[in-house]
């Protein structure tokens, strides 16, 4: 077989094949076709790479002096930030396992991280609770019928002889005792500089819930209730601090006294 009786071989690439003979060279044709880049058969296309995954974070905050957002750790790694009660997607995850935590957590909150498995091409859900606690509680010991009148919002008390006050702004409540109810002492709030009050029958202190709070009904005029282990006085004050009243301790006798906590539960929100 000579070059000029079939030039058009010896334009390819792959012309040594003609050296072969006739089986020889219809198998390294073949060969040589998918060598050479062609589209012959038994040719594999490598598989498409597997599509990302994400996580839809849920962040819910409960409880009291919620915090107000937090920074998303994925992995140890921040992925941004997230409000208290939000959601955000972490987008273009590999498929794997992933440890989801918070960040930037106040003092007051606890939370735990949660871990997560994603899919290719798949979303999967993780929701991570924080559950925020009031202030500590402060104790304001021996306060006299009228007499004795705490501020709130520093912790000092303003003496006030036989309840009158040189000064009724410096003050949120005092105590009256009444020697016909029982148990005797109820708080009076100042509403010289309108501090409302609301009474919850029936909750103890260390009880005391965020649903209780939110149900609660303040109002500005005295209210006629007896505080007693099994209740709670909420005051809020002029700068709209809330502070729970309780755990109350009375002492009788010729100046009868009030032993109280109240620890701080709601700020205004900014």
């Amino acid at each position: 077989m000579s070059r000029n009786a079939h030039p058009e071989f010896f334009s390819r690439e792959c012309a040594p094949a003609l050296r072969l003979g006739r089986h020889g060279l219809v198998s390294l044709f073949l060969m040589g076709g998918m060598a050479c880049g062609g589209d012959g058969p038994g040719v594999v296309e490598p598989p498409p790479p597997p599509e990302p995954g994400a996580i839809q974070l849920t962040v819910e905050t409960l409880g009291f002096l919620k915090d107000d957002g937090y920074e998303v750790l994925l992995n140890g790694e921040s992925q941004g930030t997230v409000a208290a009660s939000d959601q955000m997607t972490i987008s273009d995850l590999d498929a794997a396992t992933y440890q989801v935590g918070l960040g930037d957590v106040a003092d007051n909150c606890a939370v735990e991280a949660g871990s997560v498995a994603v899919a290719a091409g798949q979303t999967a859900m993780l929701t991570l609770s924080v559950s925020c606690a009031h202030g500590p509680a402060t104790a304001y010991e021996g306060l006299r019928a009228s007499r004795d009148r705490p501020n709130l919002e520093n912790g000092q008390i303003i003496q006030c002889s036989f309840g009158l006050c040189p000064s009724d702004s410096e003050w949120d409540m005092y105590v009256e005792f009444d020697s016909q109810s029982e148990p005797q002492a109820v708080v009076r709030q100042n509403q010289t500089t309108v501090v409302e009050i609301a009474y919850l029958s029936g909750v103890a202190f260390a009880e005391l819930t965020e649903e209780d709070f939110t149900q609660a009904t303040f109002t500005t005029e005295f209210v006629e209730e007896p505080l007693s282990s099994t209740s709670v006085v909420l005051l809020r004050t002029d700068q709209g601090n809330v502070y729970a009243l309780g755990n109350p301790i009375v002492a009788t006798g010729f100046t009868p006294t009030l032993t109280v906590e109240a620890a701080l539960i709601a700020v205004p929100e900014s």
